[in-house]
């Protein structure tokens, strides 16, 4: 084996162009086109749809959460809405009870004070019977306490 240096000065060349070198390109350039039709183009197609994919998921993606943003808006203001209302239905729903209160107050008031005449009444009308009772009684009551009195009959 010669050495690489004493090679490139030898007059003959390094290369050398006879027929192989034209076969191997022709087979160079049929499994170029061959390869680029079978392998290469497919391939590209695969990586293009994906990219097409990716950007299609990530465009939908910025859509979703424009979407989701707006309806928290759009949520968040309902809700807002929903508790003003509920605070109005609460405010009416006392003030009716309040006003309820104060009604079932006073006819509890009115009762009780038709309740305190009847019994006063009624009281009344008792003490004058027993004073009409009494009276009837006092001149026998009289008798009897004489009687004990004097340790004697009195009539």
């Amino acid at each position: 084996m010669q050495p690489f240096s004493t090679v490139l000065l030898a007059e003959g060349s390094i290369i050398d162009l006879d027929a192989t070198f034209f076969v191997q390109l022709v087979v160079f350039g049929v499994a170029f086109f061959v390869l680029r039709a079978l392998v290469f183009k497919p391939l590209i197609a695969v990586f293009e749809a994906r990219e097409a994919a990716i950007d299609g998921a990530k465009a939908e993606a910025r859509k979703l959460s424009e979407e989701a943003v707006e309806a928290g808006a759009t949520f968040e203001e309902e809700l807002r809405k929903v508790r003003i209302a509920a605070g109005v239905k609460r405010d009416e729903l006392r003030a009716d009870g309040r006003r309820l209160e104060q009604s079932i107050l006073e006819a509890v008031a009115a009762e009780t004070q038709q309740q305190m005449r009847e019994a006063a009444e009624q009281l009344d009308r008792e003490a004058e019977k027993l004073r009409g009772h009494i009276h009837k009684s006092v001149p026998e009551l009289g008798a009897q306490i004489a009687s004990k009195l004097l340790h004697r009959e009195v009539s």
